[in-house]
């Protein structure tokens, strides 16, 4: 844990957008090494999307379908960081694994705040924590949601007992008044176990990541640069992270990954995924 507050690395998530989950093993490899360096939680590497009805990825898009090839890549390299993947509850899915047979540690659902069901999200968690995953819920385009709405979705994540409890500032709509709103409501709720997820469109997320670190929030994503999101959104960027917590890295290996990063996004280009408006 860098300082006191839980990381969730979204680099490979995000950025697969611009490369279509296809990365170099050696590229994925050192990144996550140098992530158990700087002792950050979790490394997110996709998806479990259905390969039917989103063809044409790498591997990281699919999760359990390629159980065996993300193993390799990863198993023998893996140690304190955990492994994260996310799950779109309103998309095709295939099969999901039990944890024991897997490399994956943990399920981020994606729950679209304007499509909530809450039989639907509970018949997913209880699946996940039948198969001993760690279990958190993203209500992702949280901007536009009341506070009524985000009450009731608070309350849905405390019934179904989910380890954490996520809202992601997909359309870049947060501002300073909503974020001390929706941390207003975790505090009173006595609820810890929430983080939020910050893109940059506005050049915001910095600043919004200091506010909410001031109000108590201690769960944040970010990625490599920034990269990453499938209309261009920007994130939070790690070396903020690392710069306002002071976290010490081999300056060398870190610009290398920075370095590699870019040339993977341009090796893949062809798989480009993001939609320019």
């Amino acid at each position: 844990m860098i300082s006191d507050i839980t990381l969730t690395d979204c680099t490979l998530r995000e950025a697969g957008y611009q490369t279509g989950w296809h990365f170099d093993t050696k590229f994925v490899r050192d990144w996550y090494k140098l992530l158990v360096e700087a002792r950050v939680d979790y490394m997110e590497l996709g998806f479990f999307h259905n390969e039917d009805s989103a063809p044409g990825g790498g591997i990281y898009r699919y999760g359990s379908k390629y159980n065996d090839e993300i193993k390799e890549a990863l198993s023998y390299v893996k140690t304190t960081t955990k492994i994260s993947s996310m799950l779109d509850l309103q998309r095709p899915l295939d099969e999901i694994l039990n944890k024991e047979d897997t490399i994956f540690d943990t399920v981020r659902i994606i729950n679209r705040s304007h499509e909530h069901d809450f039989k639907v999200l509970k018949a997913k968690v209880d699946e996940l924590k039948s198969k001993h995953y760690e279990v958190s819920v993203n209500f992702t385009s949280a901007g536009n949601n009341t506070i009524e709405m985000n009450s009731c979705f608070i309350d849905d994540c405390i019934t179904l007992g989910v380890d954490n409890i996520y809202f992601a500032d997909t359309e870049s709509l947060f501002n300073n008044t909503y974020v001390e709103s929706l941390i207003s409501l975790f505090t009173e709720k006595g609820v810890t176990n929430y983080g939020l997820h910050f893109h940059d469109k506005r050049g915001r997320a910095n600043d919004l990541m200091n506010t909410a670190y001031k109000l108590g929030c201690r769960k944040f994503d970010a990625t490599l640069m920034g990269f990453g999101g499938k209309w261009h959104d920007w994130n939070l960027t790690i070396e903020h992270i690392f710069d306002k917590f002071y976290v010490d890295v081999d300056s060398v290996e870190f610009n290398n990954c920075r370095r590699d990063l870019v040339q993977q996004i341009i090796k893949f280009k062809d798989f480009d995924t993001t939609v320019i408006d």
